[in-house]
């Protein structure tokens, strides 16, 4: 079915960045951009440092993480017309969303509710705190209601021109979805604010039904996004554990795991290909496990896509970041959870995943129905991109190690589940024998944190997302036993033409 769009100022293929991007430009150059350009790792370290300097350049960021600035001015605004006399306040998706985090403060903070906003003015004890899980189950506001709120309240003269879908958006965007992990039904699709609401409604949702039954442990299986493992630790349940396996290929130390603990395991959680070394357990080996020891087995899609690897036959539930490949442009948060009809759990997961899930914003949702439609062709350049960079990569003698889906040690695993042949997803990352600020600062792409734009997107992972280990000796020690070089560099591939992305990496390897 046609659906009918708005007509706006922007090229279909994205942009392009093989120039220097000033340090605090937004990735894209769109208010609702998902990166901002961090040019060098000076600039990267003096963020993460929460430097003055660095603050100043950098007003923008992974919404998550960093406060939107049109959220900052919502804020700024109720304190004036609310009275909040500067308390801190963080606004959240829902009214469910902020009774949830107070609940997890010990009811410690005051809800408001304006407007259809819904905030928490926390004690400025506990806000670190609650701004960190807020930031873990993907609760805050979007950048396009924040958008909307401050038109309606006159604080704001226009809305930003974009390409959207405008009719039957949600049914467009969970129609292509469930075509592409061939789903059983639409209703087998479930949208969440953020990639990480996902993750957090599902821990919630398979908790739900396994603790009653005694089972209350879950294990990462892999070393997992920052987040996610975050989730798992501050979540856990009450007299209850979560236990880690960083290494995918260590299915005797999963095993001796699961002999100890297995009748309290309640799930266990992994990505195909994990982030940042693109490795691939083998999921047909977890699935015969978690069947041995009544677990569920959820299994994060983001890297390898649908469209590139088939999990869902061997998963209780996918679960996917929109943000990422889905979109394409890096100007939105979304996630996504796909059930097997198949799973022993179905019918217990499918009446409660409404209760734990956050219902995207309307527009989002329109901004997301518009790029999906060219998830399948994007994927099909992404692939091919990613093919050549790593044949190019490998020529080179400035880089000592290549972590791809293909790699040697997890090839088997990944063409287990691969749909057809060099279908790798856009994730490359390398270990240099160059000094990392030599090579990163002089590259010319698009330098700053998220991944699965159209536009090629180059970090130092472990900066963005573990600052704090790579910035201390002991933390370092973990990185490296746990089997990730500090200093890695990870490429997000994009559609450029092939050539000029080449070109921009042999400047500097």
């Amino acid at each position: 079915m046609a659906l009918p769009v708005s007509v706006k100022s922007e090229t279909s293929h994205g942009p392009h960045y093989f120039r220097d991007v000033p340090c605090g430009e937004r990735l894209p150059n769109s208010v609702h951009a998902v990166s901002v350009s961090m040019p060098t790792l000076a600039d990267l370290m003096e963020y993460e440092q929460q430097q003055p300097g660095a603050l100043e350049r950098i007003r923008s960021g992974y919404p998550r993480f960093h406060t939107h600035p049109y959220v900052v001015r919502i804020q700024e605004y109720l304190d004036d017309k609310l009275g909040l006399n500067g308390k801190p306040l963080l606004l959240l998706s829902s009214e469910k969303a902020m009774d949830s985090l107070n609940s997890y403060l010990n009811n410690a903070g005051q809800s408001i509710q304006y407007q259809h906003l819904n905030g928490l003015i926390v004690p400025e004890e506990l806000m670190e705190r609650g701004r960190a899980l807020r930031q873990h189950t993907g609760t805050h506001i979007s950048s396009r209601q924040a958008e909307d709120f401050l038109l309606r309240e006159g604080l704001l003269e226009s809305q930003q021109p974009e390409e959207s879908v405008t009719n039957e958006s949600e049914a467009s965007v969970v129609q292509i979805l469930k075509e592409a992990y061939e789903a059983s039904s639409d209703e087998d699709v479930v949208l969440c604010n953020a990639g990480m609401n996902s993750v957090y409604t599902v821990f919630q949702a398979v908790n739900s039904f396994q603790a009653p039954k005694g089972k209350t442990i879950w294990i990462h299986f892999g070393w997992l996004f920052m987040d996610t493992m975050k989730l798992l630790e501050k979540l856990r349940l009450p007299n209850s554990d979560y236990h880690r396996v960083y290494d995918v290929f260590d299915l005797a130390g999963l095993k001796a795991l699961l002999s100890e603990h297995g009748a309290q395991v309640a799930g266990i959680i992994t990505e195909t290909p994990s982030n940042p070394l693109l490795k691939t357990p083998d999921i047909r080996e977890l699935r015969l496990l978690a069947d041995q020891y009544d677990c569920a087995l959820v299994i994060d899609s983001t890297l390898g896509t649908p469209w590139n690897i088939d999990v869902l036959p061997y998963a209780d539930i996918v679960i996917e970041s929109l943000t990422k490949y889905a979109n394409g442009a890096a100007d939105l948060m979304m996630g996504a959870v796909v059930l097997n009809s198949s799973s022993r759990y179905y019918n217990q997961l499918k009446p409660v995943l409404s209760h734990y899930s956050e219902r995207p914003y309307e527009r989002d949702i329109d901004r997301l129905a518009f790029q999906i439609s060219r998830y399948a062709e994007r994927m099909r350049k992404v692939n091919a991109n990613a093919c050549a960079l790593v044949e190019f990569l490998t020529e080179r003698k400035s880089v000592k190690r290549i972590y791809w889906a293909y790699q040697e040690e997890s090839r088997a695993n990944y063409e287990k589940i691969h749909r057809k042949p060099n279908s790798p997803g856009g994730m490359i990352t390398l270990v240099l024998d160059k000094p990392l600020a030599l090579v990163y600062d002089t590259l010319k792409v698009a330098k700053g944190p998220s991944l699965g734009a159209e536009f090629t997107l180059v970090g130092p992972y472990l900066y963005h997302a573990h600052y704090d280990l790579v910035s201390s000796e002991q933390g370092r020690e973990l990185l490296t036993s746990a089997g990730l070089h500090p200093e890695l560099l990870r490429i997000s591939v994009g559609i450029e033409p092939i050539d000029d992305l080449i070109r921009a990496f042999s400047v500097v390897l």
